[in-house]
């Protein structure tokens, strides 16, 4: 999967969060999907459909979409059938979930190698750090999720007023870091948003492609977070 080497000069990886870092809660939502509605979800199914929600979420970035609440119901209309919503229910257990969304950060599962994983890149003496188009809560979910503290800054585009695929967002984080942007490298999991964005700022991208959905991608890839390691050995 790995398609180059990351250059020796690397000092700092910074990191998406939603769909690379952290997954949605599925047992979570599917509880009140199933209390609200009487739906099953299917929880085996939930990590592809949510990578297929968010690509569905960087084509309508990619083609100049609107607002957030758009790219949301988006993201939900799109995941939701691939657990087993039928047709008829679909609004009614996307206005569920959006309803639940806003009331709380469902963002805030990780696999269980992240951690050891981010604490090897950090003994190599490299700068971490996130870089989210989230909602101001993207702390707060790292915080949840249990891998906070290997990271020695997060940017949330509510916070910052820009959001990817504007390189300004980038050169916010190789400024923070004390970077120069061919000094850092940026890992998401969609090409159009977060490989565009950090290429566009002058950082190396390299493209989480967990279902290997994007053979032809012109960047490095990885299928686990931990073929990091290799990248940077």
């Amino acid at each position: 999967m790995i398609s180059e080497n990351l250059n020796s000069q690397i000092r700092a990886i910074f990191f998406d969060a939603g769909g690379t870092l952290i997954h949605l809660d599925c047992p979570y939502i599917s509880s009140h999907v199933q209390e609200e509605l009487g739906l099953g979800l299917d929880h085996n199914r939930f990590r592809r459909a949510q990578f297929l929600g968010m690509s569905r979420v960087a084509e309508l970035v990619a083609a100049g979409a609107g607002s957030t609440e758009k790219l949301k119901q988006a993201f939900y209309s799109t995941l939701l059938p691939e657990v087993g919503v039928p047709p008829d229910k679909l609004e009614a257990a996307v206005a569920c979930v959006l309803k639940l969304a806003h009331s709380e950060m469902l963002w805030r599962i990780t696999d269980e190698t992240h951690a050891r994983t981010l604490e090897q890149l950090k003994a190599r003496g490299l700068s971490l750090a996130i870089v989210s188009n989230s909602d101001g809560r993207i702390e707060s979910a790292f915080r949840q999720a249990g891998i906070a503290g290997y990271f020695d800054f997060f940017i949330d585009s509510f916070n910052v007023g820009v959001e990817k695929p504007d390189p300004e967002i980038f050169r916010l984080a190789t400024e923070r870091a004390g970077v120069a942007p061919n000094q850092a490298a940026y890992v998401g999991d969609l090409y159009e948003v977060d490989v565009v964005g950090a290429r566009n700022a002058g950082l190396i991208p390299i493209l989480y492609d967990p279902f290997d959905l994007n053979a032809k991608a012109d960047c490095a890839r990885i299928r686990s977070i931990d073929e990091m390691l290799t990248l940077i050995d």
